[in-house]
Parts: C-alpha cells; structure tokens; sequence
C-alpha cells in the first residue's frame, strides 16, 4: 500500500512538472519566432560567422581536372590577381585579371595521363580554363591561373594569416570551405575548432571530405590559415578497424606562403631535396629501454646552456654518399659528417623536438641551400655539441 501511495504522489510531482514545463512553452504571450528574427541576436550571429563566410566565399573555386577517360575534383583559394594592363593588384571593375589558385598537387596530379585540361567552377555550371603554373609534391601544393572580367564575377583575393606566433591557434574557431563530393557541393561551409598545430602541420575538427582538398581553412575574422589536405577516417586497433571524427589536417599558411613563393619563381614542378638519414622521435622516458639516448646532462656552447632535452630526434641510419653523409664542420671530432645516434637538435633557427620538425625544414629547401644542423653526439668522456653545414644538393 504504502508503495501504491508513493506511486501515486510521484505520479503526481510528475505531473505537475510537465504541467510547468508546458505552461513555459504555451504561454500565450511568448513568440518563438522572435528568437529567430531578433535583431540583436541575428547581429551578433552575422558578425561573428555568416558575415565573415559571406566575404570569404568570394576567393574560394573548385578545380576540374579532365584527363583521358576520366576527371578528378577539388577545391582552391585565389590567393593573388593581377590586372593585366597596370600589373598591379586588381579591383572590381578591372576586365583583364589573371588569377592566382593555390590547391594540392595531389588534386592536379596527372601522372599516368597523357592528356590534362584544367578548370576552376565558379558556381552555376561556369567553368574557366585554367593553367597549371607549377607544383610542389613534397608539401603537396600546386599553383594554377586563370584569366576573368571581374565586372562579371564578384570575386576577390583571400586575405592571408600574417601572425608568427601560430601556437596561438589552437582552440580557435575555424571555417573549411570547398566542393566535398562533387561540384553540386561547390562552397560548402563547415566549421570546427582548432585542434593542434605544428610546424608542418594544423589539425581541426571542421568536417571534410574527398573533394575539400585543396580548399580554404579561414579563421573566424576571415584570414587564411592554411590549405585543407586530408582526413583520418579509421585507424586499426588490433584486429578491428575503428572509425575516427574530427581529425582534418590542413597545410599551414606559413607553409603555403613559401612553397608559393618557390612556385612562381621556379614556375614548374619543384623536386625538393633530401637530408639522407632516417631518425626517430624519443622521450626520455624511453631513454631507460631503447637504444637510442637523449643528453642526460645539459650541454654548453658559446653561448651559454642548451635547454635540456625532455625530448628530441635521433638519427638512427644515414644514407651513404646523401647530404647528410657528406655534412660538414669545423670541429676534428666531428669528421665524417652525422652518424646514427646523433640527436638532432636544432635546423636553422629551429630547435628540434619531433619527426614533423625534420621534415617541414627539409620541405621549404630548394637544391643548393645550405643548412646549419646543430647536433649531440655522445663520445667516451660524454656529449659533445657539433655544428654541421649541410649542402641540399638535389
């Protein structure tokens, strides 16, 4: 009984709760279409997104890449156009402009096809002929033109991220914008956040997919930040498959900006040279169980101290006859160019902590540049520091 009774009371609470509920959303006084229609709520909503989308879209296209029995689709961001008769930036009522896209090199890749036409889509079945200028395999990048009359197409040059400390994007909104799928799909918008950002490298949650590469990742205030690439969409574990969400990656835009740079001036495909060594990222958690070593002591140059290593990348084989091989320095014990073990600690001005820090610095040489690679290397009185100039020859 006294179960019975309790029942009925909270049947009762229950009852009484959604007739609370109810009467909030019943009320007649209440307009749920004013949440839609307010004008501050819709200003706020315009400024900080659709505003920004509506001005961006403006530099986004999608590449057609016809070859010999079939087509390939993706996306590109006009990052430059000249006009023709001043050769000075373009305004909106020059009618000789050419056009400057940046997209991947895997998007125009060819190879295999005796025969390629390329095309930017500009929306509503437009398709003008394009012309590649040159590509980048190495960092996956490519730069087509195109020609247009500006007075019959509102187009415009995106505005590109000028800030150095790029660390600072982590955690920030962000806009994909491209041709997923196909060209029906041409300017689509996806937002994500930031999710990590390397040197070679920014990862995000805005959702992509085949046909987005090549496409624009803006930040919120309309700045390009770098060139959608690719996606994880499954990874093994075990003997199971799992699939994977929110992990796009894109080319960042100080990565864009010199390998654009390389294009233009080369004005063909760009094959980058080699460092000629294989080497492993290590903890010094691991210093315990691998062979590889990290400095267990902090080591003094000219300068002053080293930051001590919590982690670093070792060499662990070395390409014989590569420019690694044939490194040189100033120092006796340093003849022989790098060896397996050493720990490479810093590329130019860049102080090396992982795999990804290797190869963006090998990625934007060009044959013939020299690069400074400071190294550790551990001799039978302890670690000493070496400094290597390594001449990139093709």
């Amino acid at each position: 009984m006294k179960r019975k009774i309790c029942a009925f009371m909270m049947g009762i609470v229950l009852l009484l709760s959604l007739a609370s509920c109810n009467l909030s959303f019943t009320n007649p006084n209440f307009d749920i279409s004013s949440v839609l229609t307010d004008d501050a709520n819709y200003e706020i909503i315009q400024t900080n997104i659709t505003k920004t989308v509506e001005e961006v879209k403006k530099s986004c296209v999608g590449v057609y890449v016809e070859l010999d029995n079939s087509a390939s689709i993706g996306s590109g961001v006009i990052y430059k156009m000249i006009d023709k008769n001043t050769n000075e930036d373009a305004t909106e009522d020059s009618t000789d402009v050419l056009c400057y896209v940046v997209t991947n090199e895997h998007v125009i890749n060819s190879t295999g096809s005796s025969r390629a036409s390329y095309y930017v889509y500009l929306g509503n079945d437009d398709y003008i002929k394009a012309d590649p200028v040159g590509s980048d395999a190495t960092n996956d990048l490519a730069v087509l033109t195109f020609s247009v009359d500006l007075t019959d197409y509102d187009l415009t040059a995106c505005e590109m991220f000028e800030d150095e400390s790029n660390l600072a994007l982590v955690g920030n909104f962000c806009i994909a914008i491209g041709c997923p799928l196909d060209l029906n799909n041409y300017n689509y918008v996806s937002i994500g956040n930031i999710s990590k950002v390397s040197l070679g490298e920014i990862m995000h949650t805005a959702a992509i997919n085949p046909g987005n590469s090549g496409g624009a990742l803006f930040s919120v205030n309309g700045k390009l930040i770098g060139i959608n690439a690719r996606k994880n969409t499954i990874i093994e574990e075990g003997s199971e498959l799992v699939p994977i969400e929110g992990m796009g990656y894109a080319i960042p835009i100080w990565t864009a900006k010199k390998v654009i740079s390389d294009i233009e001036t080369n004005n063909q495909a760009i094959i980058r040279p080699t460092l000629g060594v294989t080497v492993q990222t290590v903890n010094v958690t691991l210093n315990e169980e691998d062979k590889n070593r990290l400095p267990n002591t902090i080591i003094n140059d000219d300068e002053g101290a080293y930051n001590d290593l919590k982690q670093g990348v070792v060499i662990t084989a070395v390409t014989i006859d590569g420019n690694a091989y044939k490194a040189k320095s100033n120092d006796d014990l340093a003849e022989g160019g790098l060896r397996v073990g050493d720990v490479i600690y810093k590329v130019n001005d860049t102080v090396i902590t992982r795999n990804d820090d290797i190869s963006y610095e090998i990625g934007i040489t060009m044959p013939g540049d020299k690069m400074n690679i400071v190294v550790f290397r551990q001799l039978t009185d302890g670690w000493h520091a070496f400094n290597y100039e390594v001449v990139m020859n093709a």
